[in-house]
């Protein structure tokens, strides 16, 4: 149940993309011309998972017995980045296309990997970033086309508007509220 819910929580209310920003830009850009996103989402769902395993494990169980919890970010970045480009590197000889996506790949890593207590939950947190960016791409996609042709402002409006209906749940007067009956 505790799964379901953070499930929810990662992809809804505290949407990666929306509350972090976590890959804004990229879904932004993305959300042109979103096109064949399969095969880019899967490969960012292996190798999201695989290097946010490792790079959990190898914090938790070398990194952690030592005081040196600081530096998980550098091993995540170099755990993520080894098996990226073999994941790539295998994606590029069986279809002959690029599917690289990066910067929003490794924050979602360091996000499971910072906010994970088991090695299950830090997985889980990633790859529920990896379908809020994807839910991001087409939540953007359908502002843009509903926005044809004016200023991509509204866009940007839009998206602030959706993480105020996320949130409203949040503000403080509104738990006062329940606090007066």
């Amino acid at each position: 149940m505790i799964a379901v819910l953070e499930l929810f929580c990662y992809l809804f209310f505290t949407s990666a993309v929306f509350v972090y920003g976590l890959g804004m830009n990229r879904a932004f850009t993305i959300s042109e011309h979103p096109r064949k996103l399969f095969n880019d989402v899967l490969k960012m769902l292996l190798s999201i998972s695989s290097s946010t395993a490792i790079s959990f494990l190898v914090a938790s169980k070398v990194l952690l017995p030592v005081h040196l919890t600081e530096v998980y970010p550098l091993v995540a970045v170099l755990v993520f980045s080894t098996i990226s480009i073999f994941i790539e590197s295998v994606v590029r000889i069986t279809t002959k296309k690029s599917s690289a996506e990066y910067t929003a790949s490794i924050l979602s890593v360091l996000l499971g990997v910072g906010e994970g207590s088991s090695v299950f939950d830090a997985v889980m947190i990633s790859c529920m970033c990896v379908f809020s960016f994807l839910a991001a791409i087409l939540i953007l996609y359908m502002l843009r086309k509903k926005f044809a042709n004016k200023a991509a402002g509204l866009v940007l409006i839009s998206i602030s508007i959706i993480l105020v209906v996320l949130h409203f749940w949040n503000v403080s007067w509104f738990a006062c509220f329940g606090r007066l009956k």
